[in-house]
């Protein structure tokens, strides 16, 4: 079952299957409505939605899902394993939405909180400060991490944004996979439950790190495999 993608819901592969795993890198869809999009030379792009289902529910569905995936990351974790969840804070009507209202409410402790500075951003709204920063949230089991920082990060770190991939609106940075990834003591199984176009997966290759992923679409679950044999990309 080692070094796998399931075209299925995560929810479903880790109801339905017995896996473990010593850590969880991902990012989930952020719940923005389908409005992908970027500024080239002032004029807005729309890149459109996820395929095979819409970034669109209602609010508090979307955080009780989100719950209800954070608890079942949290089983399959071996108790020294980490979850590094990334997302952002959203802004919906004038107000700001934070993934701490709905991580607090999971099984996890909340270990540590990075923020990742990209540098840019596609939101050019000057009615507030330009926002540039996601943040990596590490979820543990409550005993001693597999967290090894080597390489001396701070909790503020620079990373480059990942290429957009076809079939995809919104792709996982290889190098935030790298960076986080660089920063545990062993190289176990790494799951990755929303694991889109195989960011993680070939991350897990370069990195000699097993992986487990799940995606939902059949067609970027096709497009991650090519990805994963070096066909694609």
């Amino acid at each position: 079952m080692i070094n796998r993608i399931f075209n299925e819901d995560c929810q479903d592969t880790m109801l339905l299957r017995d896996i473990k795993y010593d850590y969880v890198l991902t990012s989930p869809p952020y719940n923005l409505g389908g409005d992908f999009h970027t500024f080239v030379k002032g004029k807005r792009v729309t890149h459109g939605d996820y395929d095979g289902f819409s970034d669109n529910l209602p609010e508090h569905e979307y955080q009780k899902q989100q719950i209800s995936v954070l608890n079942q990351l949290y089983d399959g974790l071996n108790d020294e394993g980490v979850c590094f969840y990334n997302h952002k804070v959203r802004i919906k009507n004038r107000k700001i939405i934070h993934p701490l209202e709905w991580i607090s409410k999971s099984k996890f402790n909340i270990y540590q909180i990075v923020t990742i500075d990209f540098g840019s951003t596609p939101n050019v709204d000057k009615s507030r400060f330009f926002p540039v920063s996601e943040l990596m949230f590490i979820l543990t089991k409550k005993q001693e991490p597999l967290i090894l920082n080597e390489k001396c990060f701070t909790d503020i770190v620079k990373i480059k944004k990942g290429g957009r991939k076809k079939g995809h609106p919104a792709t996982f940075s290889e190098n935030m996979a790298e960076t986080f990834l660089s920063a545990t003591k062993t190289k176990g199984i790494v799951y990755d439950p929303y694991i889109g176009t195989g960011t993680t997966a070939i991350v897990c290759k370069k990195l000699g790190f097993k992986y487990l992923g799940s995606e939902v679409s059949k067609n970027t679950f096709q497009i991650a495999n090519e990805r994963i044999k070096g066909t694609l990309f």
